[in-house]
């Protein structure tokens, strides 16, 4: 039995925690290309779920589009993890954090690749403004224990 603990243990230390490097283009593409199509999730209630699984989705999720991408991590079906958006330039657009389906924290970045002076998302409070790829705010919201 011993054993067996210890072998899990070791390859609980080989796989690594934590959230993978977005910024190195060799392990975003990896990611991107190992992740679940964010449109074939199903959403039953508060929960995500991955086509003809009766538990909710653990893993990661992408959303590809014509002006950007985004890829986050799912726990137990919320949003639970590092979540990074990317602009159709390739600049970042936002990182957050959520906690149990919360958005924790987040960092917001304008198309020219300047840090947002407005965004600011921390312990689930505060504002995050998105932009359009042409620079103009498109949208704002205001988070209030993690909620919108």
């Amino acid at each position: 039995m011993k054993k067996l603990l210890v072998a899990m243990f070791v390859a609980l230390l080989m796989a690594g925690c934590g959230d993978p490097d977005l910024d190195d283009p060799e392990t975003l593409a990896k990611t991107i290309t190992e992740a679940i199509d964010f449109n074939k999730l199903q959403k039953r209630g508060e929960l995500f779920y991955a086509p003809n699984q009766q538990t909710p989705y653990t893993g990661r999720a992408k959303y590809m589009h014509s002006n950007g991408r985004v890829l986050g991590q799912y726990r137990d079906g919320k949003p639970d993890g590092l979540w990074a958006g990317w602009y159709s330039n390739g600049l970042k657009s936002f990182e957050h954090t959520y906690k149990a389906g919360k958005l924790w924290t987040t960092v917001g970045w304008q198309p020219n690749g300047e840090k947002c002076p407005v965004t600011n998302v921390v312990n689930g409070n505060g504002v995050m403004v998105y932009y359009n790829d042409d620079g103009k705010e498109a949208y704002r919201q205001t988070y209030k224990d993690g909620n919108k």
